[in-house]
């Protein structure tokens, strides 16, 4: 009786999945289209010309079949509506390496962010509130940003994400707050699992250092091979599962 039970929720969560997967798949139509339009529109007649011609259809099913490869129901829209405004930027400018690459750099740096938000950030302001970390003791920079993010509700950014990686891996000098991200993410196995193994680490590293989320964005001095570079480490072409985004949607994953 209970086999048959779990059989039948079983064939419930694959037709919740199949029916989730068809409007999944229409909104991003939706939104590519919607992208694409506006992209076009702001660029003169003359500029036109020199855009890449890239299917709208191909960047439908390279995002699609990403997602639903690691079975997630729950994608933030925020970060659908911006790693869609990155592909189409990308593969719109991909033939002129002239234009700035700025645009497309910001729309892959804000999906990051509202994965890291949504899938880390949040949970660990409720964990630290429930283990009653939410006063700041030590003058440390990392401290004040922590404080920040569980009591003011900053976001936890890439480059303070990877300093804590960074310092739990090396088994650094970690305070207050630190201690209790460390904390979390014991408790979490399955992120730890992930965010502590080498090759998540190793790429989400070589993205940092490279500066294109930081100095060079500031400065507004990215060009198109630093582009490819950061488009690889983020997401492969949509086709490597140890790049750093399939990674963070892969510790949300729903088996069935």
């Amino acid at each position: 009786m209970n086999l048959q039970k779990l059989q039948l929720e079983n064939q419930e969560l694959k037709r919740k999945l199949q029916i989730a997967q068809m409007w999944m798949e229409r909104e991003v139509r939706f939104q590519v289209e919607k992208i694409s339009l506006l992209h076009v529109e702001n660029y003169s007649d003359n500029d036109k010309t020199n855009l890449k011609v890239y299917s709208d259809e191909d960047i439908i099913k390279q995002i699609t079949e990403f997602i639903w490869d690691v079975l997630m129901l729950n994608v933030p829209a925020t970060f659908m509506e911006n790693i869609i405004s990155a592909e189409v930027q990308y593969h719109s400018l991909e033939q002129n390496h002239n234009f700035d690459w700025l645009w497309v750099i910001s729309s892959y740096h804000k999906a990051l962010d509202v994965l890291i938000e949504n899938f880390i950030t949040k949970w660990f302001r409720k964990f630290a509130h429930k283990k009653g970390q939410t006063y700041l003791r030590k003058n440390d920079l990392l401290e004040k940003s922590l404080n920040s993010v569980v009591n003011q509700g900053y976001i936890l950014g890439v480059w303070r994400f990877f300093h804590l990686l960074k310092l739990i891996k090396q088994d650094g000098e970690l305070f207050e707050y630190g201690k209790c991200f460390k904390e979390y993410l014991e408790k979490y196995h399955y992120l730890w699992d992930v965010f502590l193994e080498n090759q998540f680490y190793d790429c989400l590293s070589a993205l940092v250092n490279s500066e294109i989320l930081g100095k060079k964005r500031h400065i507004w001095n990215i060009n198109f091979e630093e582009t490819k570079q950061a488009r690889s480490l983020l997401i492969w072409d949509f086709k490597n599962t140890e790049s750093l985004i399939y990674k963070l949607i892969e510790t949300q994953k729903i088996e069935c």
